[in-house]
């Protein structure tokens, strides 16, 4: 057999490789192993990036199929973990469709550095001293430059407590927006198409919308915001006026705790659901908007849902992988 005639089985080896690598970024358990190992495949050849990007607008397309053909809102949408198989004996649709809605994490893990796994958290050392702890589900690019320490937060949660005595600003860049700071110790949450940016200490300068590689706009616009501030933005819009929050309780995941005070029940289900891998869905009848005040463990992150689901006199049902269903 001439180099021609094995061409076609190495490229059919090379797809399903592609979409093995597809199946585990999506997963949402991939740590810094797997992207390291998936990015060395990458790399190895020109073949395997071209195939994983076939294969990854195969899945986009899929996506707007499945927005097309979507039901109503509350109904529940599996996630379940696709294997090789489903693509290869003739369930390339139902299997690829299933997956589609973890597209933003698989884009995000396309270019990041640095990931955590669903409930996992990490503490990151930066080229110049700097420190990002990054809360569950998160990643972020970084991207030093002589005029400019560069951290692009690609989804998720991060607090970076930057190194001072730097003459270069320190910038986190998520969602169109830049928060600059020199000597601070701040958090940016990037998380259904809002950024938040919460100072425990120091200053940072919030501008919105700008490029990641913009001049500072300290002196002609944004927010300026000092210890135990917070203000956010939506991709395209200007940050809030700065609001006073206690950063404690914001930034208390670091040590396992979330903190709700006053916090719409929907909201707060919100919060929990980043820590565990199934979808949450509220069924029809549950009131959203009650207020919830309360303390719950990141490590329980189950136990904490069924548990605010009881105070409102709810039940919580998890189909293990798939979804927990509140009626």
């Amino acid at each position: 057999m001439d180099e021609s005639d094995k061409r076609p089985d190495r490229d059919r080896r090379i797809a399903l490789d592609a979409r093995d690598w597809i199946v585990r970024l999506a997963s949402g358990d991939a740590g810094e192993a797997d992207l390291r190992a998936f990015k060395a495949w990458r790399d190895a050849a020109p073949e395997h990036g071209l195939a994983f990007e076939r294969e990854r607008r195969f899945w986009q397309e899929l996506q707007v199929l499945e927005g097309a053909l979507a039901r109503p809102a509350a109904e529940v949408r599996a996630r379940p973990a696709v294997s090789r198989r489903g693509f290869v004996v003739g369930g390339a649709l139902a299997a690829g469709a299933a997956g589609v809605a973890l597209m933003p994490r698989l884009e995000r893990l396309w270019q990041a550095d640095f990931t955590t796994a669903v409930g996992e958290q990490k503490e990151v050392a930066l080229p110049d001293g700097s420190v990002a702890t990054l809360n569950t589900d998160s990643a972020i690019a970084v991207d030093f430059r002589p005029d400019l320490r560069l951290v692009r937060l690609l989804g998720g949660e991060a607090v970076f407590k930057v190194k001072p005595g730097a003459s270069v600003p320190f910038r986190v860049a998520s969602l169109d927006g830049n928060s600059d700071a020199l000597d601070a110790q701040f958090s940016v949450n990037a998380v259904d198409g809002v950024a938040t940016v919460t100072v425990a200490n120091g200053r940072a300068h919030v501008s919105a919308p700008a490029a990641a590689t913009a001049a500072s706009l300290r002196d002609g616009g944004g927010v300026e915001l000092r210890d135990d501030e917070q203000t956010s933005y939506s991709a395209g819009r200007p940050p809030r006026p700065a609001m006073a929050v206690d950063s404690g309780a914001v930034l208390a995941w670091r040590s396992g705790r979330v903190i709700f005070e006053g916090r719409p029940f929907s909201s707060a289900v919100a919060e929990l659901g980043r820590y565990v891998p199934e979808r949450i869905v509220l069924g029809p009848a549950v009131a959203s908007d009650l207020p919830v005040s309360a303390i719950f463990s990141t490590r329980e992150a189950l136990s904490a849902v069924q548990a605010l689901a009881k105070t409102q006199g709810l039940t919580a049902r998890r189909i293990p992988g798939v979804a927990i269903i509140i009626a």
